[in-house]
This record gives structure tokens, C-alpha cells and sequence, in this order.
């Protein structure tokens, strides 16, 4: 699977048209079809079909398209990071790029503000900010970074109880129900959550957070039968949802700081306490960060600081 070949299914996908697509990318219509074919064999499933409009989406490709868009718009703007010697004002680009030495330090994006200060208060223990590059990230992101030893140390939720990388467990935070202002949970039980639950849609969340958290998210579905959803990829548009009085959801406790919450805010908390088990939180260190001597400790000071 080459960057041209998903560019070219983009191309199909904005001209519902396997031959205007070739001709826009200059193409033969054969060379074309032969691409397609050979990233749904890539991929395992269709990407596209034909009916009376022209070739259209499959339902696996219209979930695939955002995820491709992503992928080329992302490997676009590296390239105009990396190729910025004609730009006016490269001093920026190159300031983003030139850090060999700096120490990269990732974060989880679903952590609250407290976590990236616990991290960076930590790590200046050790080294000055001027050394310190952040990347915060979807956990799933994070997790591949330190495997591939393109971050030093991290702090993320963590799904699973092993990584190919030195893991140090240091906390846990319970899961919390968010549910809309002037509503309640009459009481902390499963059977009073359940009928609570089945009063809404609950809100799921896509990718990246769905499959990393699939097991936790597949418990909670069963559970408690949930069986109507709305389905976001942010948390601001969660909040939105919830907001409007038609959706419920549950999450880590730590993903609610920093946003208003409580009176007026048209949003209530409710901790679960033992109705769900708590999620854990975990520092991770690469082989490379080890070698600057990073080790145990320093998930000690993490955990002190938060």
C-alpha cells in the first residue's frame, strides 16, 4: 500500500468515476482499476461498488476514506516541514525538526492538563525545559512511538498489562458516569444504571479510542445492554451531545478535569466506584530512554506529582 495508490482512491472517491479519477491523475483507466484492486486485496474488504450514479462508497469504504484523507494530509504537511528551505519564515519548521538532543516526552491526549505538568515537573527534575520536546498523542500513537524508540518516556491509560517496553504501573482512576445537568442516578447499583443507561444513547467513541479501549468499552456495552449509540471521535463533541439531553457516557474520571462541569453547565458527574473496575494509568520508557537513564524512579516521581 504506496501513498499514489490511496491517492488514487481518494480521486474515485470525490469523482464517484474510475475513469475521470485516472484522467485526473493522469492515469490510464486500466492502471487505475489495477491500483484499486490491489489495495482492497491490501486491506481485505471493498472499498467500492457501482450502481445507477456512478461508482460509489462501500459501507468499509466510507469508514476507510477519513482515515486515508488523514493519512495523505498528514504525510503532506511533514513533507512541507522537512522541504521548507524556500519558505519566507522556515525558522519555525526548523525548530520542530532540529531536536537530536532534547528529551521526547509523550503524553495522552485523554489525560487531563494535570498529567503533561506531572510529566514535565518530573522530568525537570532531571533535565532544563529547554530540553524538553511534548507530544501529546492518542494512547495508540504513544504506545507505537515508544516502541519504535521515537520517544524517550510517556504517560498513558493503559489497556494492556504488558508492552514491548519497560512499563511502570502507577495509579488507577475510577470510571465516572457523565449524564446530562438536572438528571440522576437514583441509586449506585447495577440494576438502577442499567434502566438510567437505557434511557439515552450512549456515547461511543471511533477510533483510535475504540480500539484501544475496545475491551473495557466491549464490558460496559454487555453489561449493562446498551444498545443505542452516537458515535464521536471528540471528547468536545461528546460534552456537546451530552449537553443537548438525548446522550449519556462513561469514562475515566481524569478525562472530566479542566472542563466545566457541575451547575450551569448543562453536564453532572457521577463517580461509579466498584460498579466498574478503575483503568490504569502507566509511565512507559524506551529502550532510548533508558540509555539516558531513565528508569523506575522516575515513574516514582511521575506518580508523586500527580
Amino acid at each position: 500500500m504506496d501513498i499514489e495508490t490511496i491517492r488514487s482512491f481518494l480521486a474515485v472517491a470525490k469523482h464517484r468515476s474510475i475513469s475521470k479519477a485516472a484522467a485526473s491523475l493522469y492515469l490510464t483507466q486500466p492502471a487505475m482499476s489495477q491500483r484499486l484492486r490491489r489495495l482492497e486485496d491490501n486491506l481485505g474488504f471493498p472499498l467500492l461498488e457501482r450502481d445507477w450514479t456512478g461508482t460509489i462508497l462501500t459501507r468499509q469504504g466510507t469508514y476507510f476514506l477519513p482515515y486515508a484523507a488523514q493519512l495523505v494530509r498528514d504525510l503532506a504537511d511533514a513533507s512541507k516541514v522537512l522541504n521548507s528551505g524556500a519558505m519566507l519564515h522556515p525558522r519555525s519548521f526548523a525548530e520542530v525538526v532540529q531536536h537530536p538532543s532534547k528529551v521526547l516526552i509523550g503524553v495522552d491526549s485523554w489525560l487531563p492538563e494535570r498529567s503533561v505538568q506531572a510529566v514535565v515537573r518530573a522530568a525537570r527534575t532531571r533535565f532544563q525545559i529547554d530540553d524538553l520536546k511534548v507530544t501529546v498523542r492518542p494512547a495508540t500513537t504513544i504506545i507505537d512511538l515508544l516502541d519504535l524508540n521515537q520517544l524517550h518516556l510517556a504517560l498513558f491509560y493503559s489497556a494492556e498489562p504488558e508492552h514491548p517496553f519497560t512499563t511502570q504501573f502507577i495509579g488507577t482512576e475510577e470510571m465516572v458516569l457523565i449524564h446530562p445537568e438536572g438528571t440522576y442516578l437514583p441509586e449506585a447499583s447495577h440494576v438502577r444504571l442499567t434502566e438510567f443507561l437505557a434511557g439515552y444513547r450512549f456515547v461511543l467513541f471511533d477510533n483510535p479510542v475504540l480500539t484501544h479501549h475496545a475491551a473495557l468499552t466491549t464490558r460496559i456495552i454487555d453489561a449493562y445492554g446498551i444498545v443505542r449509540f452516537h458515535i464521536v471521535d471528540d471528547y468536545r463533541t461528546m460534552l456537546t451531545m451530552i449537553r443537548l439531553g438525548e446522550c449519556i457516557t462513561i469514562v475515566p474520571a481524569g478525562t472530566t478535569a479542566g472542563h466545566q462541569l457541575g451547575q450551569g453547565s448543562g453536564l453532572a458527574v457521577t463517580p461509579l466506584h466498584d460498579m466498574l473496575p478503575p483503568i490504569a494509568i502507566s509511565v512507559g520508557i524506551s529502550a532510548v530512554g533508558e540509555a539516558k537513564g531513565l528508569g523506575r524512579d522516575f515513574g516514582n516521581t511521575v506518580a508523586q506529582y500527580l
